[in-house]
């Protein structure tokens, strides 16, 4: 099984999806974390956005994990069939952010007819669980987990381990 990784937009967010990963490793796991490009120089206004969804072509992905920008990327991505994943962790989804890049949440969630566990905090600075729970209420595969939190920054690794295994 190959579990693959998109990080949120900051680079230490490389480092946390590592530390992840490492609490469902296991015998019969490969697992990739992706290192964005604009990670190598020019900060976070030089995210090329597209150019980082390009990166993914070819990727056999069984299990994505993706939190913040990741979400994003993901989500962008299957839509236009880059990447095909068989099941996705979604953790703290930028509401806001895709509603701001004018991005139908909903339809590309909707669209994939794969397993979906969005876990996110009651009060994510980018999106409540409410207002997640709104706009992707009535898909089938989406499963919504909610956990205490506002800071957007998802730091009990070992309490998303319990969940992500759920869908090991």
């Amino acid at each position: 099984m190959h579990i693959f990784a998109l990080p949120g937009i900051n680079q230490k967010t490389e480092k946390w999806a590592a530390n992840l990963l490492k609490e469902i490793e296991g015998p019969d796991r490969t697992m990739t974390v992706q290192h964005y490009a604009h990670w190598d120089g020019g900060g976070e206004q030089c995210l090329d956005f597209n150019g980082e969804i390009e990166n993914l072509n070819g990727r056999d992905i069984d299990l994505l994990i993706a939190k913040s920008l990741g979400v994003m990327i993901a989500l962008v991505a299957c839509g236009k069939g880059v990447i095909a994943p068989k099941k996705m962790v979604l953790i703290g989804t930028p509401v806001t952010g895709f509603q701001e890049k004018g991005i139908d949440l909903r339809q590309l969630a909707a669209s994939l007819g794969i397993p979906l566990l969005f876990i996110q905090q009651a009060h994510d600075i980018v999106g409540s669980c409410a207002s997640l729970r709104q706009e992707i209420s009535g898909i089938n595969e989406a499963e919504i987990i909610e956990i205490p939190g506002d800071n957007h920054q998802y730091k009990d690794l070992k309490l998303l381990a319990r969940h992500i295994r759920k869908l090991l």
